[in-house]
């Protein structure tokens, strides 16, 4: 499954078609509805993560953010997905 907002890319064809060939499915989220976004749910773990570390120099941040991608797990993304009704 892609879940995409309605940002004009994300409507041209030659995008969805290649999305589908693959076998996913596309799925448009309605505008300005940042609750049916797992993506949102993801920054907020993040940013999080990320203050947790207080990073007070650009090494420490660069070290930080390789971290924080490591720190999203796959139950992470599959429960942002169930929570925002996108998985049943």
């Amino acid at each position: 499954m892609w879940s995409w907002t309605t940002f004009k890319v994300h409507h041209a064809h030659s995008v969805r078609s290649a999305i589908e060939a693959v076998g996913a499915q596309v799925v448009f989220l309605p505008p300005y509805s940042p609750d049916l976004s797992p993506i949102e749910l993801c920054w907020s773990k993040l940013k999080q993560f990320l203050r947790s570390k207080a990073a007070r120099t650009r090494e420490a941040l660069d070290q930080a953010m390789t971290e924080a991608v490591h720190y999203i797990t796959e139950n992470d993304a599959l429960s942002w997905f169930n929570h925002c009704g996108l998985f049943t």
